[in-house]
């Protein structure tokens, strides 16, 4: 999202800014954002991760929006081996998104008939193969088995409902409120102030 900084002249020839005007989301996106929020039928979660100055500790947020409700949780992960290996953080998302999924289905929300995981990284449906990613760091295919394994006791205990990750495209990214609460969730878990 772009912003604008209005600026007032105060009179000895500087300049002072005054804010930042944000730019207003289109109708489309403030309707697409509103049909998310109020989805009887899926439950949409938006994941994403920070890195606090490439020194592998990573930021985790999720928040699950559907049926009128949202609910976001973050938290900090440690791993010094993956250092600026930012599919690590985004996969590590997805595994934390799914931790919490019996907690919002069985408390927040009734049960839809479809879950959405989305990553903003284009290669998260490569999470499906556990033979995966990338040969020189095995500890990430570790995490895609994991999740793999979460997907299927998932589906065993909820046969009626389908579980899905999926990547943000960029339009899906645009004006969207709760992707941007994913990430400011992420960079809040590590003490880095939020996204603008």
């Amino acid at each position: 999202m772009k912003n604008r900084r209005v600026y007032q002249h105060n009179g000895n020839g500087h300049k002072a800014a005054l804010h930042r005007e944000q730019k207003i989301p289109p109708k489309e996106a403030r309707e697409r954002a509103d049909n998310w929020l109020w989805d009887q039928e899926t439950l949409r979660v938006f994941v994403d991760t920070s890195e606090l100055k490439r020194q592998g500790i990573f930021g985790l947020g999720a928040i699950y929006v559907g049926q009128g409700c949202t609910y976001v949780k973050s938290k900090k992960q440690y791993n010094s081996r993956m250092q600026t290996v930012s599919i690590y953080g985004e996969v590590m998302a997805v595994d934390f998104a799914i931790q919490h999924l019996d907690f919002v289905l069985g408390n927040l929300i009734n049960a839809p008939s479809k879950v959405i995981i989305n990553s903003d990284w284009k290669g998260i449906d490569l999470v499906y193969d556990e033979d995966m990613l990338l040969e020189n760091f095995p500890i990430i295919n570790d995490v895609a088995k994991r999740i793999n394994k979460k997907m299927e006791l998932f589906s065993l205990s909820n046969p009626d409902i389908d579980l899905i990750v999926s990547s943000l495209n960029s339009d899906e990214k645009r004006y969207n409120p709760f992707y941007r609460a994913a990430h400011n969730a992420s960079r809040k878990a590590i003490g880095l102030s939020r996204m603008r």
